[in-house]
């Protein structure tokens, strides 16, 4: 084998040395390729996450507002928060947003979501819109349906006198006529409208009827039977009770009026509550604002009674506003017209303590005459008892006073009505008695037991849980009460629907502010 000379082992050598110099350089490139593109990657992992965070800084705003503006009622121009930003939900990265509302019930939310090491931040802004929805209604109380409601008879429910009751009646027990008194349609009624209803049974003694055979009542309901002193049935010929049938189209040969007839099944109707904590918390009962004269509805700052003799008729006016600070928002206007002999209720009045309304007063209510834009609707709380004595009137609009009567035309409830919610705190045996001969338009409602002598009335619906009633000589159908009475018809809270506009979410370089 031939010896290579020194020139070709130097030209080996420097090939051999340009070899390990292009690996190292192309060694030295991959590393360094491979470090950049690992800077790369993990820039654009940040990016990601910056941009789901700042993603879901929106969708937690969104969550956040639903409650925030949850009927759409806030105002155009409304920044939530007030001033800066909210911090959302933590995650892997860091969010802060905020939020603006715009008209229509739109909301700009802007967020901004951070990465991990805070390097990388992206601004996201997107619009949701509020459609509110309304809110559930809740009917009033069918108890107001009926001219006395007798929720808790402490035995069997017995018209007092001998004239008859011309109202509708429910009674959450027994029913027992006797002697001449009875059940009938109003003198000037021109078809049916009386209903009875017993949760027990009814029974008649003496000449006592319901219904005539020339005037029959709308309906009976008894859930336990009806029979007359000789046990014959209700819904027999000379049982004395009379109720005009269920007639199916066309009515039959004969058949004078169509109604509900003769019922051993019915829906049972409670009474509706009353809140008389609630209700005194509504004001500052002790504080209010009279324009004109003065009212003391409380004494001092607790529901106790202490109020003795509440007068609503003084020989001065007053005009007398109550609201519930820190707000400003009436809860109720009382306001006497002394010269005019007018009261006008307006809202919620509670008055802590009694009323007696003394013999020969005489009065009416309605819109005001001085303040024609405030309407009587409204309601009076007395936390102890009511007394009304002979001679005295409150009469209802368009009526008008004379001596112990109201006027022609008669009390209509859609021009005003005023409902008298006496909660007899101190558990007296007679809630609300009436004395003498008095009328009185309004509504009632009693916790515990309504006396009145037949001649004395209410007569607008009473709902109370014992009864001493004689008859009734007028009745005005009401079943709507005030709306701040007890089982009125209410209205829940209305929601919104969100959903986020189309075509609106933005990512920008950075938030707009």
């Amino acid at each position: 084998m031939r010896q290579r000379t020194a020139d070709e082992r130097g030209v080996t050598l420097i090939l051999a040395m340009i070899v390990m110099l292009a690996l190292t350089i192309t060694t030295a490139g991959l590393a360094t390729m491979m470090t950049s593109n690992e800077r790369s990657f993990n820039r654009d992992r940040q990016e990601t996450i910056a941009l789901n965070v700042a993603e879901a800084g929106v969708n937690y705003a969104v969550t956040t507002l639903t409650s925030v503006d949850s009927t759409g009622s806030l105002a155009t121009g409304t920044h939530y928060p007030s001033s800066g930003t909210l911090a959302g939900q933590p995650g892997t990265g860091t969010v802060a947003w905020w939020a603006e509302k715009l008209a229509g019930n739109v909301w700009k939310v802007h967020s901004t979501g951070s990465s991990v090491n805070s390097n990388v931040t992206r601004n996201v802004v997107v619009k949701v819109q509020a459609t509110p929805q309304p809110g559930t209604i809740t009917p009033a109380s069918l108890a107001w349906g009926y001219g006395l409601f007798v929720a808790a008879p402490t035995s069997c429910f017995k018209p007092a006198g001998t004239a008859d009751i011309s109202m509708s009646v429910f009674v959450n027990g027994d029913i027992c006529l006797s002697g001449s008194a009875g059940i009938q349609e109003p003198t000037a009624s021109t078809s049916p409208s009386i209903k009875v209803f017993s949760t027990g049974k009814i029974t008649l003694s003496g000449s006592s009827k319901i219904g005539l055979s020339t005037k029959k009542v709308l309906s009976i309901t008894t859930q336990n039977g009806c029979t007359n002193k000789s046990g014959v049935i209700c819904s027999s010929p000379t049982s004395g009770v009379y109720a005009c049938p269920q007639v199916p189209a066309p009515p039959s040969v004969g058949v004078t009026c169509i109604g509900g007839g003769y019922n051993t099944s019915g829906s049972t109707i409670t009474k509706p509550a009353i809140d008389p904590p609630g209700v005194y918390a509504m004001g500052d009962w002790s504080t209010p604002t009279c324009t004109t004269g003065s009212f003391t509805f409380d004494n001092d700052l607790l529901r106790n009674s202490s109020v003795s003799g509440a007068n609503l008729f003084p020989a001065s006016s007053y005009d007398c506003t109550i609201t519930k600070l820190p707000s400003t928002a009436t809860v109720g206007r009382l306001i006497w017209n002394a010269g005019t002999k007018k009261l006008t209720v307006s809202g919620t009045i509670f008055i802590d303590g009694s009323m007696s309304i003394a013999s020969n007063t005489s009065a009416s209510y309605g819109t005001s005459t001085t303040s024609p834009s405030v309407v009587s609707d409204g309601a009076i709380y007395l936390n102890g008892t009511m007394t009304t004595n002979g001679g005295s009137t409150l009469c209802g609009p368009p009526a008008t006073t004379s001596g112990s009567a109201c006027t022609t035309p008669k009390w209509d409830p859609a021009q005003g009505k005023l409902l008298i919610a006496v909660i007899n705190a101190g558990s007296a045996g007679t809630a609300w008695k009436m004395n003498g001969n008095a009328e009185y338009n309004v509504m009632a409602y009693v916790v515990g037991n309504y006396d009145n002598s037949g001649t004395a009335f209410v007569t607008g619906p009473v709902i109370t849980d014992q009864a001493s009633v004689g008859g009734t000589a007028a009745a005005t159908d009401s079943p709507t009460p005030p709306a701040t009475g007890p089982g009125a018809q209410s209205t829940s809270a209305g929601t919104a629907l969100w959903a986020v506009i189309p075509r609106t979410w933005q990512q920008l370089p950075s938030d707009p502010g």
